[in-house]
């Protein structure tokens, strides 16, 4: 399946992003490696996966990646509500980074 989203994103911890920022790769939490793959969201899935999954986490990091970056292992699936998200099935890259955004900013 193929959706045609400019972007997609991630939703990371503070900590999370400060690794990923430093290591320059980010391999996944340990839901992503239980699931094995990289949870991502459209940017009108954001505002439910902030309230279902960290309601109550303020620090938080969303981070923007285009999706033309990730087109070799990005897959649209059906998952939560039977919507179709973004499944990275490999390591995100720093560089690959587009934006960053506050949980205030969405």
């Amino acid at each position: 399946m193929k959706i045609d989203n400019p972007y997609v994103y991630r939703v990371f911890s503070k900590v999370e992003f400060e690794s990923f920022k430093k290591k320059k790769i980010f391999s996944g939490n340990e839901l992503d490696l239980n699931s094995g793959f990289i949870h991502l969201s459209k940017k009108e899935q954001l505002k439910e996966t902030l309230s279902k999954y960290f309601k109550n986490d303020k620090d938080l990091v969303i981070a923007e990646f285009k999706t033309k970056n990730l087109t070799d292992y990005l897959k649209w699936e059906v998952s939560r509500n039977n919507k179709v998200f973004p499944h990275f099935y490999n390591n995100l890259e720093f560089t690959w980074l587009n934006k960053i955004y506050k949980k205030a900013d969405i």
